[in-house]
């Protein structure tokens, strides 16, 4: 195939762009997490997320935590029009991009395999989990994660409040606590994306929960809901020397603040082994994989 020269406009990602792209992820209906307005915000910086303007189409481009330069529609592949899914091949021709991503399953019949070579990492791909699952905790592998539950039950006095103005303070406590014990870097966590959340909480539709434990904040969790019934879990930092925090704080929110989920999303582990062992310990009931379209030569 040859290499198409198209006439592209790109701009940074920024707060103007929330009402149209608001619009768009929902009508994309998929439950990955780069779907979701707050998530493509708060890590803009560290995927250079700009807007894509190609044939009077919108798109969003970045950059992978591997280095690859990718091209994201941000249409529902199966409703929008012919001329979109063209305009999009059209960008990752021109070389401009490495790869289309990231691609759900559903949408993959849409890039035939005789012109695209498609593949995913397994680092990108995201923990789903049943409501139920995270809820209840049930059978004999999610035994310990009762048992925990039972232990925190047992030793504490536990609280649970919705984040609002006045729980900003604590949780600006927990989320330096977490850092100075997690080892990384700021720059290497997601600790500067956990504070422009919780400065921009409103604005960006999230929503939370401060967990308290004989009155003291011990943790605290941050998400929202996406496409495909699921709900997104995009923070999560609790107070270890509280056994079983982040047990009862998982179970206790899907409990409470998960109603119109269906599933949730703990998203993926970027190859961090202590964050895959510990997702996995949860039982995922599937691994929601992001796919990479590569045009063939």
């Amino acid at each position: 195939m040859t290499a198409t020269k198209l006439h592209v406009h790109t701009s940074p990602l920024g707060l103007n762009n929330r009402e149209l792209l608001i619009s768009k992820l929902k009508d994309a209906d998929t439950a990955l997490s780069e779907y979701c307005f707050a998530n493509l915000y708060l890590f803009r910086d560290k995927h250079d997320y700009q807007i894509v303007d190609s044939d009077g189409y919108t798109y969003l481009s970045g950059l992978s935590y591997n280095g690859e330069h990718y091209i994201m529609p941000l249409e529902n592949l199966e409703k929008c029009s012919e001329n979109y899914i063209e305009s999009l091949k059209n960008l990752v021709r021109s070389e401009s991009y490495q790869c289309i991503f990231p691609i759900p399953e559903k949408w993959l019949r849409f890039f035939p395999e005789n012109d695209y070579r498609i593949e995913y990492i397994e680092d990108d791909s995201e923990y789903i989990y049943q409501k139920e699952k995270l809820a209840d905790y049930p059978g004999r592998k999610l035994s310990k994660k009762r048992n925990l539950v039972s232990q925190f039950l047992r030793e504490h006095d536990p609280e649970i409040r919705k984040i609002d103005k006045d729980s900003m303070k604590d949780i600006l406590s927990l989320l330096q606590l977490w850092q100075c014990r997690s080892g990384q870097e700021m720059g290497d966590s997601d600790y500067n994306a956990c504070i422009d959340g919780l400065k921009l909480y409103n604005e960006l539709g999230l929503s939370g929960a401060l967990f308290l434990a004989d009155g003291e904040p011990s943790g605290f969790v941050m998400g929202e809901y996406a496409g495909e019934s699921s709900y997104v879990i995009h923070f999560a930092k609790g107070n270890i020397e509280k056994k079983g925090i982040y047990q009862y704080m998982f179970q206790a929110y899907v409990r409470e603040f998960c109603d119109e989920a269906r599933i949730i999303n703990l998203e993926q582990d970027m190859g961090m082994e202590g964050l895959r062992k510990t997702k996995r310990s949860y039982q995922p009931d599937r691994m929601l994989h992001k796919y990479r379209i590569y045009p063939k030569v």
